[in-house]
């Protein structure tokens, strides 16, 4: 083999030592805070340019989007004065009379309220025959209107409504239908008063000239299929718009907006659309983009000056902040690697930047926190393998006393009998009688047994009889009033977090039996659609919670790190709100599903109380 190369061998050392600082913490600082900056001075001019730009952009787009809207909203006004004259004339009971000539008088005494309806009224009965006209109309008396959508509209929803441009019985001609329903007292339907208005003779195109503004250099008014009603072209009226930007917007369902679009002729446009409310038709206001973007460029020079100053200041700042800031950094990862390895007497030194002494508070903190915790798990530790030997001798020594015992009574009852078969039959048939009883007792012993040990009730009945046991066990064993609230459903909830949520309540009740001296107790359980909350409230002696998870391992609270480890193993949280001598309360907050972020789960503070999580 070969030997080591030395020229090789200096080279990768060369290489590390390269590496190595291209990794440090002050050539990442320098290559973060430079690089940026001087790819942001290269890229000012342009950038200042394109916000000026964007902010046009965005305020042509918001002045057009509001003179749309207060533009339809003032036209729908108007649209609603002739859905109110209508609406008058039909609440008449000499119109919902249905008599031809009653209804035919009720509309000649209103013809100077009707003149606006160049298309005339007209009354068309239940059935959709039009019965009435106002001016005469011979061609449109008797024609059958039930298939005009606008008549099935105001029949199904007994409101009014407007149509969209349609065309006229006989004559072709465009028009638009205002229909308001005729209603008996009692609700019932009788027709429909229809207000009609030629598309050509502009009627409605009268509104929008009142309400243009003198920067606005194009408006129209569209239906709900984007067919023009109105247009300042008169060659586009009845035009099909619907394939514009602003037109399909408002076909869509949008209330309102604006679009920045290119005409055919490549002149950009600032389009602003909003919803005329009580028709369901659109107005669309336009302007030139030429028109709206008026300030110089020149005024952008102060600005552009301002910003390249700022740049340099800035790399000058962070170039001495780097400095000051990397080398208690680096200290801390030093500090944070004797941690790492289990020293937990480490205390990082105050610094003089605000910022830096408060990491080196919260890294002390943390230390401290941390062996804190330490020590208390390993109290809990030994308390849990405590409980469990307990819990273990205690099994053995019931079933040695117990149930043992009663099984070899059972068996000394079975020889006993079998020796009285032959000499005293009847002896022995009260012998197996005992011995059946001895039985059931067993057998009832051994239940007893496996439900301490099993939730049995959960299993055979599901989870909210197993909690009203639960409850009604302590009302008769601890001579409590406690009660039961069930809100919402468990329905799907999985088995794990149904035996959680009752040895959660289990656990917090055989507190309160314990230790809590309650005249009351109030079990809470809510099952919302992401979570499932279990709340437990009494009114004994309380106590004073500790800030930190450790200090209950201290304190000799095992019971409550209990039903923190069970909480957290279903992502959840378990709320203690407590304060000597005014009670308790415990909130375990569980997720329904596991993949339930943490955050959402609520608080259960009282003004009163603190509450602590743990």
């Amino acid at each position: 083999m070969d030997g080591p190369n030395p020229m090789r061998y200096r080279l990768l050392r060369r290489l590390a030592r390269v590496r190595s600082r291209l990794d440090s913490l002050p050539f990442l600082a320098l290559v973060f805070t430079a690089v940026p900056l001087a790819i942001l001075l290269a890229l000012s001019v342009a950038a200042v340019f394109y916000a000026y730009q964007q902010v046009a952009e965005q305020l042509a787009l918001s002045r057009d989007e509001e003179l749309a809207r207060i533009s339809a909203d003032r036209l729908s006004e108007n649209m609603a004065d002739f859905v109110r004259i209508l609406s008058t004339i039909a609440r008449l009971d000499i119109v919902s009379s249905d008599n031809p000539t009653l209804q035919k008088n009720a509309l000649t005494q209103a013809r100077d309220l009707l003149i606006d309806f160049d298309g005339g009224v007209i009354i068309i009965n239940s059935q959709g025959v039009c019965t009435v006209t106002e001016p005469f109309r011979p061609d449109l008396l008797g024609q059958d209107f039930s298939e005009r959508a606008y008549f099935q509209t105001v029949r199904q929803l007994r409101a009014f409504t407007f149509s969209d441009v349609i065309q006229e019985e006989g004559s072709g001609e465009d028009i638009i239908v205002v229909a308001v329903p005729i209603l008996s007292r009692d609700g019932e339907f009788r027709g429909v008063v229809a207000g009609r208005f030629y598309v050509q003779f502009q009627r409605i195109g009268e509104e929008i000239r009142k309400l243009s503004s003198g920067g606005t250099s194009e408006a129209y008014l569209i239906d709900r299929n984007g067919r023009v009603i109105y247009h300042p072209s008169y060659a586009l009226i009845g035009a099909d718009f619907s394939q514009r930007v602003s037109v399909a917007n408002l076909m869509r369902g949008e209330r309102q907006g604006a679009v920045i679009v290119e005409g055919p002729d490549g002149v950009r446009q600032v389009v602003g659309y909003a919803a005329v409310g009580v028709t369901g038709w659109g107005l669309v206001v336009q302007e030139p983009w030429a028109v709206v973007v008026a300030p110089a460029i020149l005024s952008l020079q102060p600005v552009i000056a301002a910003l390249l100053v700022g740049v340099v200041l800035l790399m000058l700042i962070l170039s001495m902040g780097v400095q000051r800031i990397v080398g208690p950094i680096t200290e801390m990862a030093a500090y944070a690697r004797l941690v790492a390895a289990g020293d937990y007497a480490v205390h990082v030194p105050s610094h003089p930047v605000r910022e830096l002494r408060d990491m080196a508070a919260a890294f002390n903190e943390m230390v401290e926190q941390i062996s804190r915790f330490q020590a208390g798990m390993r109290q809990y530790v030994a308390a849990i393998t405590r409980s469990q030997e307990e819990e273990r001798r205690r099994i053995a020594r019931d079933l040695h006393d117990d149930t043992t015992q009663a099984l070899i009574a059972i068996g000394q009852r079975v020889e006993l009998a079998r020796d009285l078969i032959g000499e005293s039959p009847t002896e022995a048939v009260e012998q197996l009688r005992d011995l059946r009883k001895m039985v059931t007792r067993t057998i009832e012993s051994v239940r007893q047994f496996s439900r301490d040990l099993r939730p049995t009730a959960l299993e055979d009945l599901g989870l909210i009889p197993a909690l009203q046991y639960l409850v009604n066990n302590l009302s008769q064993k601890g001579g409590v009033n406690a009660s039961l609230e069930v809100e919402g459903s468990p329905d799907g909830l999985p088995p794990d977090l149904e035996v959680t949520l009752y040895r959660i309540l289990q656990e917090c009740l055989m507190n309160v039996h314990k230790h809590a001296q309650a005249r009351t107790v109030t079990v809470r359980a809510e099952f919302l659609p992401q979570l499932a909350v279990l709340t437990v409230t009494d009114d004994g002696d309380g106590f004073s919670v500790p800030v930190e998870m450790a200090d209950l391992a201290r304190e000799g609270h095992y019971g409550l790190l209990g039903l923190r480890e069970r909480a957290q193993l279903f992502g959840g949280q378990i709320i203690i709100t407590s304060q000597p001598g005014e009670g308790t309360q415990v909130q375990a907050i569980l997720p329904r599903h596991l993949s339930l972020p943490h955050t959402d789960v609520a608080t259960a503070a009282s003004p009163r109380r603190t509450p602590n999580v743990i």
